[in-house]
């Protein structure tokens, strides 16, 4: 519940961090259409020295008044005022104009005309004038057109190329009219006179004064929304990357190149700044007249909408880069380096695997010949050095050639007694590989100059050593094989006449009751010790590997059933309770009856031995693919104070008190035998609970 918690608290917080980008997005491109409607530019000492009505207001004057008199107005590239200054100015200023046309191919026509008003008082105002004549260098042909006017030229023309313009105005003049193509005629001279009054003067100086202001406080507002934008940034960066998961929606981002995501964003960024540019501009037309309210705020609203979509791409974009950097992918996702560092990584991989499957000896001389190509490359580089500055400093040049070649020198001399200490490695080697594999007198030709000589005779020596030591092991154990069988062998012959001694005296009806009872005890302790000797003489036989082995096909669960049947009376006088359970299909494996007879015999008489009265005793035989197995499991009525490898010894007793009748043969006979007949006999020991496991191959007959 708390990791859910969290991950909506998270996914709040992006929200709500993007709601407060978008919404000062959208803030901010009011606030840049509000900027362009304002009279920018124009500094105080400009305003003082009567700038900014000579660049702004003249213009802006005699912008309106060309319009009014249906000139065509191409040339856009000025600094206009505000409708709502011109008409607040309208009673307070008058524009004059004298001018000259020559229509093509007719006379000249001379046209007044005047905007504004007349009979305002202009004394202790402002009058400027600008006289306007045509170039009389320039040519005209037969009609009456400027000759490099018609065939024209590459790139736009400026019609005031053609005239000459004086007086104290220095604005841009509409093109319709200088030269008017739709009319067919041009502009032979002209004179303009624009005055204002002192009333309008003080107009303009408080419409400066409140924009000034107003630029201002947009400037502010404009840096602090591009402050908090920044801020917006940065907590997203954050949120995202404290996200736990993400939905399957932005997961297949992430499959996307980076280099897709930075140029989405790039252009993201682009969308943002041209829409920005594109308020303004609007906003500026609207204030020079040339769109109307409604159209303005038709492009401001849909600006509007843009931004958002806008930002919510960009923190997509964010999102999925943060989480790249997060998970350590972002140069694996690119489109460059992310399939080089791949290829590098499968290659280094490739390199390293191959590198692993080398002998020792292989690996050895991979490295050494690595060492000897870097080497070369660097005095060949000494070399080519040498030869590239040999114009340069000569003296230097063959410094390094020299340096260079005597290193190749002797680093071709020490390539060669490198590759005759490799052959005599690889002889070692092989020394040790012959030795591991049971030659133990393994010997090389190597020379006694060489420095891995010593080292060969000296595991030469160790093989023998070894040998002389394993010779040593294995004698000590045929004489104590030997004198196991040959006391074994020497036992039964007195132990026989003991026996039928014993036997002679039980039949004898003379006999006193005591005497009859210590009849009745040696005849239980010879068949004991029968039993013993008997044990220690097969035990013999079958760890020297002199028994005789007759394998044949065998049932398990047959022999099992068997020989539970054979031991009825003793299990039934034990109490114990046996669960017997086959879940094996093919019970088949090849092994000598007689000696599997007597595993699963010594085994189920150890399970009768030791176990705690009132558990059962559970016998499982199972199967996989391959081998067939019995499990025996009985609960222990002493505590298990030992490990596997120690009750596997010879004449070793789980109960140390020793006042059972086991002789500690049983096991080590049962696993002798088990390995005999190539089957596989384990011990586990778990807590109270004594298993012991036996598996064979499973024998399965050939289809001819």
């Amino acid at each position: 519940m708390d990791i859910r918690w969290k991950k909506w608290i998270n996914t709040l917080c992006i929200a709500a961090v993007i709601c407060l980008m978008t919404a000062g997005g959208v803030y901010g491109l009011n606030g840049t259409n509000g900027a362009a409607s304002l009279q920018t530019g124009v500094s105080l000492d400009e305003f003082e020295e009567n700038g900014y009505f000579t660049n702004l207001f003249q213009q802006g004057l005699l912008f309106q008044w060309s319009k009014e008199q249906g000139y065509s107005l191409e040339t856009e590239d000025y600094q206009g005022i505000s409708r709502n200054l011109l008409d607040k100015l309208e009673n307070e200023m008058d524009l004059d104009a004298d001018l000259v046309f020559k229509p093509y191919g007719k006379k000249t026509v001379r046209e007044e005309s005047q905007y504004g008003s007349q009979k305002a008082d202009f004394q202790g105002g402002n009058t400027m004038q600008m006289t306007i004549q045509r170039d009389q260098s320039e040519q005209i042909n037969q009609a009456g057109q400027f000759v490099n006017w018609e065939n024209g030229y590459e790139g736009q023309y400026d019609p005031e190329n053609f005239y000459q313009v004086s007086g104290d105005m220095m604005i841009t003049l509409p093109e319709g009219l200088l030269i008017n193509g739709e009319e067919g005629r041009r502009l032979e001279s002209g004179t303009i006179r624009i005055r204002i009054t002192q009333k309008g003067m003080d107009l303009i100086e408080q419409e400066y004064k409140k924009e000034q202001t107003q630029l201002i406080r947009y400037v502010k507002e404009m840096t602090i929304i591009l402050g908090l934008e920044v801020l917006g940034v940065i907590l997203l960066i954050v949120l995202f990357a404290l996200q736990g998961s993400r939905t399957r929606f932005f997961r297949w981002l992430d499959h996307i190149w980076w280099e897709v995501i930075l140029l989405a964003a790039f252009w993201i960024g682009v969308g943002l700044i041209g829409l920005y540019a594109w308020t303004w501009s609007v906003g500026q037309d609207y204030m020079m007249g040339l769109t109307d309210q409604a159209q303005e705020e038709m492009i401001v609203m849909i600006c509007s909408f843009l931004v958002p979509a806008l930002i919510a791409l960009a923190a997509v974009c964010i999102q999925t880069t943060v989480w790249r950097l997060k998970e350590h992918k972002l140069l694996d996702s690119t489109l460059c380096i992310g399939y080089f560092r791949k290829w590098y990584r499968n290659s280094k991989k490739r390199n390293q695997l191959e590198y692993e499957a080398m002998s020792f000896e292989q690996q050895h001389v991979k490295d050494r010949i690595h060492q000897y190509r870097i080497g070369r490359r660097i005095l060949i580089v000494f070399i080519l050095f040498g030869i590239c500055i040999m114009n340069i400093s000569g003296a230097l040049g063959l410094g390094f050639i020299i340096l260079g070649a005597v290193g190749l020198k002797y680093l071709v001399k020490y390539s060669d007694k490198y590759a005759a200490e490799q052959k005599d490695l690889n002889k070692l080697v092989e020394q040790i590989d012959r030795i591991a594999n049971g030659e133990l007198t393994a010997t090389t030709d190597i020379e006694e100059g060489s420095v891995y000589y010593d080292y060969s005779q000296k595991l030469a020596n160790i093989g023998n050593g070894m040998e002389k030591a394993l010779e040593d092991q294995m004698r000590n154990e045929r004489m104590k094989i030997d004198l196991i069988t040959n006391v074994s062998h020497d036992l039964k012959t007195p132990l026989t006449s003991i026996i039928g001694y014993v036997d002679l005296l039980s039949r004898d009806e003379t006999l006193s009751p005591e005497a009859r009872d210590y009849v009745k005890i040696l005849t239980q302790k010879t068949e004991r010790l029968k039993n013993i000797i008997s044990d220690l003489f097969e035990l013999a036989k079958s760890t020297s590997g002199n028994a005789k082995i007759s394998l044949e096909v065998m049932d398990m669960r047959k022999l099992l059933e068997q020989t539970m049947a054979d031991m009825g009376d003793k299990i039934e006088a034990s109490g114990f309770h046996i669960r017997f359970q086959c879940k094996a299909q093919n019970t088949k494996f090849l092994g000598d009856v007689n000696r599997m007879y007597r595993v699963v015999q010594n085994v189920l008489e150890n399970a009768l031995k030791y176990s705690m009265k009132g558990t059962r005793i559970f016998i499982d035989i199972t199967e996989t693919d391959q081998r067939l197995k019995l499990e025996v499991v009985n609960t222990a009525s002493y505590e298990m104070d030992f490990t596997e490898e120690e009750i596997m010894e010879r004449f070793a007793r789980a109960e140390k008190s020793r006042t059972s009748e086991g002789n500690g043969l049983g096991l080590s006979i049962a696993d002798s035998f088990t390995k005999n007949c190539g089957g596989d006999f384990g011990i586990e020991v778990r807590g109270d609970q004594f298993r012991v496991e036996i598996s064979f191959q499973k024998y399965t007959e050939k289809v001819k």
